[in-house]
């Protein structure tokens, strides 16, 4: 990241002898980093807003680079620095999404732009559009972890088995009984320093007999049960399916609501992906051995959905060497390719069947539905965008649960969240710990 910096103040000092013009000239995309000057809304432009930045060196970086003998950088005393702040922007303050409001001049800040939106004009106007807007601790902590003396609390004590969300991953939730039953998948964060505990809840079904951790704990996921009762939420309990390799994580993507019958995307390293099918007599028994599912075609198959009378219709993600698409068998016809509205040269994956045969799926890192013949992107209220992904709506559609990021220590670990249906749009999420099922 100090190379970065240094880019920045190479762009700086460069163009003092640029001649002044009007004209923004494109310049190379480079990380910013100051303390936050103002903000003020564009009247012209609805829902954006520019924010002022003083470049320069965050004090806690500026110490690293002291103590270690490096000379700190020196930037043109009188440049400007404007971001464009949008509703596309993701603002970051303590590890999770928020809006541009809560921040305060005088913090020190990061701006990670938009892919090709920094422009100079002149030698003393540098411009850029954020695409991510953190406060800089926050951003330390993702990007600069070994930098710290400690980490945040935040992060190391998110532990309890007991609970749904940890420091590790939660991921994939499916709700049955309007949310009183979840379904979904979880695992551990490698540590950052090799040797170090990994990150999470260490939960049953995570260790061996002999109290070593499984090979699929740290890194993958597996399926997990939790339940709403007279005391809350109770504690998550593994699903055991049957015939799964030592290190083959799992999740499951689809299952009844008589809890009998699941797809679940297997995923062995080295192997394709495959989507398996397992069913039991009832609620209480254990699952049968997982069959690959026969209608879902490809040579790399996962992330399915049964919908329809019967559950006869199948919605599945097909996996290619440069991404995925979705393909749909309707009524046990042949599998086709969902049209190009929706399969695009991006990846599509997660499908979700949600009332009113609405469809919600996955792009790339974003979450969308289809809908009346439109694609749309899902939000969740606020002024910035909130990232969220694997949206599954509940039968009645009156309640949307996904999972949302965690912007932890060298990457994005994700929590299980719910929002209410509010208008044609959403609440803001609730993570699941907190949620109380109504009804």
């Amino acid at each position: 990241m100090v190379r970065r910096w240094g880019l920045l103040a190479v762009l700086v000092l460069a163009s003092c002898a640029l001649q002044d013009t009007s004209t923004p000239v494109p310049q190379p995309d480079i990380l910013i980093l100051g303390r936050l000057a103002g903000i003020r809304q564009l009247a012209e432009d609805p829902g954006v807003s520019e924010v002022t930045v003083t470049a320069g060196l965050p004090e806690t970086m500026a110490a690293v680079m002291r103590r270690e003998g490096r000379p700190l950088p020196q930037l043109e005393k009188d440049l400007v620095v404007k971001v464009r702040v949008t509703r596309d922007t993701i603002c970051i303050v303590d590890g999770e999404p928020t809006d541009l409001a809560v921040f305060r001049v005088g913090q020190e800040v990061a701006i990670v732009p938009r892919p090709g939106s920094c422009a100079m004009v002149g030698s003393k106007l540098l411009l850029a559009e954020a695409g991510e807007f953190y406060h800089f601790a926050a951003y330390e902590v993702h990007h600069l972890p070994r930098a710290l003396g400690e980490l945040p609390e935040s992060v190391t004590t998110r532990r309890d088995p007991a609970r749904i969300n940890s420091a590790g991953q939660e991921q994939t939730p499916l709700p049955l009984a309007r949310g009183k039953v979840v379904y979904f998948a979880a695992g551990l964060v490698p540590p950052i320093k090799e040797g170090d505990e990994p990150f999470g809840a260490v939960r049953a079904g995570m260790r061996e007999p002999g109290g070593a951790l499984a090979g699929w704990a740290v890194g993958g996921v597996r399926p997990y049960r939790v339940a709403w009762g007279a005391n809350g939420w109770g504690a998550p309990e593994p699903v055991v399916l049957a015939g799964l390799a030592e290190d083959a994580s799992a999740r499951i993507s689809w299952i009844n609501e008589a809890e009998t019958s699941c797809l679940v995307e297997v995923i062995v390293p080295g192997a394709p992906v495959f989507l398996a099918e397992a069913k039991r007599p009832n609620a209480k028994a254990p699952w049968g051995p997982l069959e690959r599912c026969a209608e879902a075609t490809g040579a790399s198959t996962g992330g399915g959905q049964r919908f329809g009378r019967e559950g006869r219709s199948l919605v599945w993600t097909v996996f290619t060497g440069g991404g995925s698409d979705l393909w749909l068998a309707v009524s046990g016809a042949a599998g086709q390719p969902l049209e190009p509205r929706i399969n695009t040269l991006g990846s599509e994956w997660a499908p979700r069947v949600g009332p009113g045969n609405t469809l919600y799926f996955c792009r790339e890192q974003r979450q969308l539905l289809f809908a009346n013949g439109i694609v749309q992107e899902v939000r969740l209220a606020g002024e910035q965008r909130r990232p969220l992904l694997e949206a599954t709506p509940t039968a009645d559609g009156a309640w949307l649960f996904f999972r949302i990021p965690r912007y932890v220590p060298g990457q994005v670990e994700w929590d299980l969240a719910v929002a209410a249906r509010e208008g044609g749009g959403w609440s803001k999420a609730v993570r699941l710990d907190d949620w109380r099922p109504q009804g």
